[in-house]
């Protein structure tokens, strides 16, 4: 037999081995790769993008892109304001403005200065000058990215800002509105994380039970966001990656940590208390839980992944961070987690902290027989909260229709404002009232006589306007375009125009509004002092369907708004489609069912739609102002803020639904009631998803509390909708479908379920495939529960009598490592302990019993029929798996039953038979993964070296 190769095992499997045979190496790295990269993140904020709110294709885009490029006129992006209390006209005022005109027009960068003050030979613009005398502008352009423009705007306005007693110095415009939602997002992070740090511990350490256990989602989420902020860094030196990611990666990183751990504990819990020792017990998590939290993270990313369809790199960014993240979630959660459990072992219990407030309110602190050492829930039943989730789930399934009407009719009322939705693109708006470009553009829109940011700039593309007939051309445009209703003035090469005629002089040179290689650009002064106004949009809509006499592109913020709308608009359907389909698929592959995936889609899709309603209630209308914090009510929400928020909270709301599923497609597999399975599924992970919600709840504050109203908004809406999931969807939508549904539930068509039986994903690599049972669904597994149920093995009868649960060795069930026989049926006789239905001597090739250890051991025959057995199918073969259970060679002394309180040294799995073709039996996998090679005496050799004991 030496020399055989073991069959594969599952990644999962092989992951619990890692964990388990190199728990000190695991932890050891990734402690020292969160030391290494903790210095690099520190600068993340200088090595992302801002912007990325305008798609580069867009007509729009294109037209700033050009003045910049070309246009050393180009209309002025950045305004500073100067403020006096005794009026900008004053002796301090005047000279102060003035050096600062100049000292302005000769940085690096700047262009098209424009001041109310003199500037060398150029004479001051009165229309800068604030309608009550106490404020007057500087208007100039940065030219250059997005992030060279934030980079010499930080420098500048280091430089020359001044908030404080005398003539105060703000800046604003669309740069600074920029930088200062960059830096307060940054300060608004490290607040909100502080905030809510304490409340999430709160939370874990209510969900775990001990401090140690509280503290692994911690662990698990430390490797997480540090490792995804190092990646969001290197995915920025090869795309744009917006800063603005970094929130969502800090919120979500936190967030799947303690979802991943929460689950996994809870399972490794659960398989001790059955009896398995820790190693055993970590691969059978892995093999469960850890396979059902790798598939719930392939659907948040999948739904995460839909915004990569969308050519704003805003958004893109997040469908980046958002895998990120969850790719590095599940490393931790399925590698460094298990690592940290090992380590742990028994100090992973102590500290109960539930069993010392019970003892404190004088209850003793005493849990009843088979509950789980620290987690409050009992090994074979649902915890006291679970209990109360199922007799929810019962009560709502005795009136599904009443049930199920009431909560749908609550979430289209709260759909219900979403008829009023009305976006807008992110401006100063976004930012409190209080902040120093808001200051200045609000200013700009109310106290001046011209709107500065209301301008429209239409750039002629190729023609030379000093051409006489271009120049024609040019000037019966810009008269045409004069005449329009809402146009106060039009400005280009060849003068100036309003209502439909040229005012003032001809220019005898044309140096103004002409490219440097060619082409000219036309400044559109709109009356509305409102930039995206409904009258503004409409303009911008008269403009595009004037007839120009040349290639013409629209610039400024009305047009960025319908440019970057239709944009959105257009984006939406194939990113729905992608979220849609790739769910459909994995729900499918995952229960084999068509219905489930398709209610799971609509409930979720219903929930966001009243999530969005709420937020419209909330935010654009402004009501419980109070509750969610000061922001400024604008009568909008910010468009990219409800499509980023869809997509991660469609994610979330799949990741509880396959928790969920997976609990109930495995009761439904061992007893075959759908209503029962429902019932105990939501008892078993109904208190688990609470936990989970209320910490990712916890984790949102840290955006709900942002100054930034975008951000804000995301935040609140992703607390509703969690919310909302948690207490509508899981509670009484889901039960009360499933309910009228009945077998259906499971239904597939004949082909579907062919391709679910031979592609389908299991959450026990062991389960049995290809079988259905009512409605297309899976058969119910045979046999009682217990522990060769956990092991994954039932004891039948075989050659010689019924060999009892004799399986890994491992002792039962609240036993004190003894190993019980079955029960011996009628008309055959039990193997006693020790012993085997054959001697050395009369072994023979279908049992060769001589090659075992020449130690003493006790074994058992099991059926080895199929993977629900724990074996390898063997068509026309005898099918057996030999267990030899041994103990160290110093405790042998006969063949006698084991001591009471002795328990297993090792456990040994080998094929007990020969090939037809009279070759070697191969080395077999055990219930476990336990592998032995060169079984012989002299000393058999451990290939899976995990001391099991």
């Amino acid at each position: 037999m030496a020399g055989v190769p073991p069959p594969p095992r599952s990644l999962f499997t092989m992951a619990a081995d890692v964990a388990v045979l190199h728990r000190g190496r695991l932890l050891a790295a990734a402690c020292l790769l969160v030391v290494v990269l903790l210095p690099w993140n520190a600068g993340i904020y200088h090595q992302l993008a801002t912007g990325g709110f305008y798609a580069p294709g867009d007509a729009s885009t294109q037209a700033e892109q050009l003045l910049d490029a070309e246009f050393p006129d180009a209309p002025p992006n950045v305004a500073v304001m100067l403020t006096s209390d005794e009026g900008i006209d004053g002796p301090t005022p005047l000279h102060l403005g003035r050096e600062l005109t100049r000292q302005l027009a000769a940085e690096a960068g700047v262009t098209s200065v424009l001041s109310y003050w003199l500037n060398g030979s150029q004479a001051g613009n009165p229309l800068l000058r604030a309608k009550d005398g106490h404020s007057a502008l500087i208007v100039f352009r940065l030219t250059g990215s997005e992030d060279h423009i934030q980079d010499r705007l930080g420098t500048l306005h280091e430089r020359y800002s001044h908030v404080g007693p005398g003539v105060q110095v703000r800046f604003g415009g669309a740069p600074a509105v920029m930088r200062d939602v960059t830096e307060r997002s940054r300060v608004d992070l490290e607040r909100g994380e502080v905030t809510a740090a304490p409340l999430v511990f709160l939370v874990l350490l209510f969900a775990f039970g001990t401090v140690a256990a509280a503290l692994l989602p911690v662990l698990v989420g430390v490797v997480s966001v540090v490792t995804s902020l190092a990646l969001l860094q290197l995915a920025a030196t090869l795309t744009d990656v917006s800063v603005f990611s970094v929130n969502l990666t800090t919120a979500l990183g936190f967030g799947l940590a303690v979802d991943y751990s929460l689950f996994i504990l809870r399972r490794f819990r659960e398989e001790q208390d059955r009896g398995l020792f820790p190693g055993a017990a970590l691969r059978r998590t892995l093999e469960t839980a850890g396979r059902t939290v790798f598939f719930s993270g392939v659907t948040v990313a999948l739904s995460l992944t839909a915004a990569l369809i969308f050519p704003l790199y805003y958004l893109r960014s997040f469908a980046f961070a958002g895998i990120i993240v969850v790719v590095t979630s599940e490393i931790a959660a399925l590698l460094v987690l298990p690592a940290a459990l090992m380590a742990l072992g028994d100090r992973l219990d102590r500290g109960n902290i539930r069993a010392a407030l019970s003892r404190w309110r004088g209850a003793g602190g005493r849990q009843p027989a088979g509950a789980r050492r620290a987690g409050g829930h009992r090994s074979c039943e649902v915890s006291v909260a679970g209990r109360g989730w199922t007799a929810l789930a019962r009560r709502v399934m005795r009136r599904p229709l009443l049930y199920g009407g009431a909560a749908i009719a609550v979430l289209l009322i709260c759909a219900a404002p979403l008829q009023h939705l009305n976006l807008a693109l992110a401006d100063d708006t976004v930012l409190p009232a209080a902040a120093e470009s808001h200051i200045v553009n609000d200013a700009m829109r109310d106290d001046f006589i011209v709107c500065l940011p209301c301008q429209i700039p239409i750039v002629v593309l190729g023609v030379d306007a000093r051409d006489p007939a271009n120049a024609a051309k040019l000037s019966d445009y810009a008269t045409r375009l004069s005449a329009l209703p809402g146009i106060a003035r039009i400005d280009t090469a060849t003068g100036s125009f309003m209502q439909g005629k040229r005012v003032g002089e001809v220019p005898k040179v044309l140096t103004g509004f002409v490219g440097i290689h060619g082409g000219a650009w036309l400044s559109v002064w709109q009356g509305d002092t409102s930039p995206v106004s409904e009258q503004a949009k409409g303009l911008v809509r008269e403009l595009k369907a004037t007839p120009a006499p040349f290639e013409v592109r629209m610039g400024g913020l009305a047009p960025h708004f319908l440019d970057t709308s239709r944009t959105i608009l257009r984006s939406l359907p194939p990113a729905f489609a992608v979220v849609m389909t790739a769910t459909f698929i994995l729900l499918f592959l995952f229960t084999g069912s068509v219905l489930l995936p398709l209610k799971a889609m609509f409930l979720n899709t219903l929930n966001l739609a009243a999530t969005i309603g709420l937020l419209v209630f909330v935010f654009q209308e402004g009501h419980l102002h109070g509750l969610v914090g000061d922001f400024q009510v604008s009568g909008t929400l910010e468009m990219t803020s409800p499509v980023l928020m869809f997509f991660i909270a469609f994610g979330l709301s799949m990741d509880y639904e396959i928790f969920l599923l997976a609990r109930i497609r495995e009761e439904y597999q061992r007893t075959g009631d759908n209503k029962e399975s429902v019932a105990i599924g939501l008892g078993v992970t109904g208190p688990l998803i609470t936990n989970v919600a209320l910490a990712l709840v916890m984790v949102m504050i840290a955006l709900s509390t942002s100054h930034i109203g975008m951000i804000k908004l995301v935040g609140v809406g992703l607390t509703i909708a969690i919310t909302l999931d948690v207490t509508v969807v899981r509670a009484i939508l889901v039960p009360a479908f499933m309910a009228l549904a009945g077998k259906y539930n499971w239904w597939a068509p004949a082909p579907l379920r062919r391709l679910h039986d031979r592609f389908g994903l299991r959450e026990d690599s062991g389960e049995m495939a290809g079988v259905t049972g009512p409605g297309g669904g899976p058969r119910v597994a045979p046999g009682p529960p217990g522990l060769a149920e956990a092991n994954g093995v039932t004891a039948p009868t075989g050659r010689g009598g019924r060999y009892g649960l004799l399986a890994s060795g491992l002792p039962s069930p609240g036993s004190t490592g003894q190993t019980h026989l079955g029960t011996e049926p009628r008309g055959e006789r039990q193997l006693p302990v020790g012993r085997t239905d054959r001697t050395n001597d009369a072994a023979g090739r279908e049992d060769d019993d001589r090659r075992l250890p020449a130690l003493p051991s006790y074994a058992a025959y099991v059926t080895n029929g199929g993977p629900a057995a724990g074996g390898q199918s063997d068509p026309g073969l005898r099918m057996t798996t030999k267990i030899t259970y041994q103990r160290g060679r110093a405790e042998a002394a006969g063949w006698e039953r084991p001591a009471p309180l002795q328990t297993p040294t090792w456990h040994y799995f080998l094929r007990n038979r020969w090939q037809a073709d009279g070759a070697a039996p191969p080395v077999v996998t055990g219930t476990r993964g336990f592998v032995l090679d060169g079984i012989e005496v002299g000393g058999p050799a451990v290939l899976d070296a995990d001391a099991h004991q």
